[in-house]
């Protein structure tokens, strides 16, 4: 009768030497480069309701950039902290940028 041979679930295999400086320091950037990442995901952006094309347009293009955009409804007042938003799209001398929440 043959042994199969068991297969290690590579999940579960340490990246990196375990003891290794040059380990522990790649590990600690490849944590902080998730972290960012996670938390460059989290940031929702509110869009509030306009029929201006422009505005459409910089929504659009926040959004090809993997963006999470939060749109409005006409009429609405945000409570950006119920919406999850940090970030909101506001016209600035002709254009639209992304600025920080007022507190």
């Amino acid at each position: 009768m043959s042994r199969k041979k068991k297969i290690k679930d590579p999940s579960i295999q340490p990246m990196f030497p375990i003891g290794s400086d040059a380990g522990r320091e790649d590990r600690e950037k490849l944590r902080a480069r998730i972290q960012k990442i996670d938390e460059d995901a989290s940031q929702k952006i509110f869009v509030p309701f306009s029929v201006n094309m422009e505005q459409r347009k910089a929504a659009i293009k926040l959004r090809s950039q993997g963006k999470n955009i939060v749109s409005g409804f006409p009429e609405q007042v945000p409570h950006f902290s119920e919406l999850g938003c940090t970030l909101y799209l506001v016209e600035e001398e002709g254009e639209f940028v992304v600025r920080p929440v007022p507190e």
